[in-house]
């Protein structure tokens, strides 16, 4: 897991109200100003911003004004936002060669909106000056007479100027009356920090590896260049092989390890990690990932033993995901839809509906202390419930290996991987 945060500060407009916000860079929720290097803090908010907190949750119906490095703008990174709902401010560091005029002007004739941040006059940044729409002036501590200068020489431009770190009424006055439109500043508001709990980029990497192994159409190459970009990964699938007592010697590439393990096991050990990883943040998220894992370990059960011989690695998914909305602190409609699940999966996890929700609603009854429905519902899909118990045990013990860091255990996953996810167990 990963917590964005985006700052952002309101915009207001002359006799309109608020016109936007301008979005700022924190490296924490405390953190009350931007440090480090532009182009990283220009991509960490363009980033925060469309993937992470959402756009339009940050500015509404109003235009977010998102900082350019030049590397922002030369990589032409503003074509990731729509036209209108975006100003482009140009960072006031960004040197003014004709590499940046020609992505300023194909950046405008493209219909976005472009703002100089910090603007000083120099003959260098005249050529700007044709393509701003909105040029923003640090005001503090200057004059009137320097103030009314800067208005007038920028007048002719026809952009909108923006009067930055205004911090009384009279100064707002002030720049009002000299025909400043914009105003920005802690009269009207500071910086408010946002944040968001986000999927990390590991988590995203085991999300893309389960939606590729479910592809009937992706090849082992596709499934191999997966694994090649995250070496954590790879070491994790080396241990799974060499962990499950089935000939795991002599391993010889990622496509042989494959092979060995097969796709549905593969499918169910990457989820595991993926609950386990989120739950080895805090103790709170530790319970919830137990709680998880044993709701999977016990759908499963519950699944291969009832009379409809449910998929066991179905039910076993279902158990396992059926908190990670909580988790990921993320809508569950969310997370299905970067996990491309059966109909019947999702149908169970959205809205407790169809074959694969039985054992569900068995282990939730069970969990929450409701013996007399446990057992009812046990006793229609045709599980004894004088099993309950014991099923329970086996799945909270295996559970715990799970969080504690053994998930990878030899004798955690000898059986699973032994008889996939429809097999009985074996008998010793």
């Amino acid at each position: 897991m990963s917590s964005i945060y985006v700052a952002r500060q309101p915009i207001f407009e002359l006799g309109r109200g608020l016109f936007g916000y301008e979005l700022l860079y924190r490296r924490a929720a405390d953190a009350v100003q931007a440090d480090g290097d532009s182009h990283f803090m220009s991509a960490d908010v363009i980033v925060s911003a469309l993937l992470g907190i959402g756009l339009h949750t940050i500015a509404g119906d109003g235009v977010a004004f998102v900082n350019f490095s030049r590397g922002q703008l030369l990589n032409e990174s503003w074509e990731l936002f729509e036209r209108k709902s975006v100003v482009i401010e140009l960072l006031e560091n960004v040197e003014c060669d004709a590499e940046t005029i020609a992505a300023c002007t194909k950046m405008v004739k493209a219909g976005y909106t472009l703002a100089l941040d910090d603007y000083v006059y120099s003959e260098e940044s005249r050529p700007l000056l044709d393509l701003a729409s909105v040029i923003k002036i640090d005001i503090l501590n200057r004059t009137r007479e320097d103030l009314e200068r800067v208005a007038v020489q920028l007048k002719p431009t026809g952009a909108r100027l923006l009067a930055e770190r205004v911090e009384t009424a009279a100064v707002r006055d002030m720049c009002a009356a000299l025909g400043y439109e914009l105003f920005q500043g802690y009269l009207f508001s500071r910086p408010e920090t946002l944040s968001k709990t986000d999927v990390s980029a590991g988590q995203l990497a085991i999300m893309r590896l389960l939606n590729l192994i479910r592809d009937a159409g992706a090849s082992d190459r596709s499934l191999e260049a997966a694994f090649q970009t995250d070496l954590a990964l790879t070491y994790k699938l080396l241990r799974i092989v060499n962990a499950a007592a089935i000939g795991g010697r002599g391993i010889t590439s990622i496509p042989h390890a494959m092979r060995m393990i097969g796709r549905d096991a593969l499918h169910r050990w990457l989820t595991v990690l993926l609950v386990a990883s989120v739950g080895r943040r805090g103790s709170v998220n530790r319970e919830l990932a137990l709680t998880a894992l044993t709701r999977a370990k016990m759908s499963e059960q519950l699944g291969m033993r009832s009379m409809h011989r449910a998929d066991g690695g179905s039910s076993f998914i279902v158990g396992l995901l059926s908190l990670l909305d909580v988790l990921l602190e993320m809508p569950m409609d969310a997370i299905l839809g970067k996990l491309e699940l059966s109909k019947d999966v999702c149908d169970a996890l959205l809205a407790r509906d169809g074959p694969l929700s039985t054992s569900l609603r068995i282990v939730e009854a069970y969990e929450q202390g409701n013996w007399d429905t446990a057992q009812m519902f046990a006793s229609e899909a045709g599980v004894s419930p004088d099993a309950l118990p014991a099923i329970y045990v086996e799945a909270l013990q295996w559970a715990t290996q799970c969080i504690n860091g053994d998930a990878l255990d030899t004798r955690t996953l000898r059986g699973s991987l032994r008889r996939g996810p429809r097999g009985p167990r074996r008998t010793r």
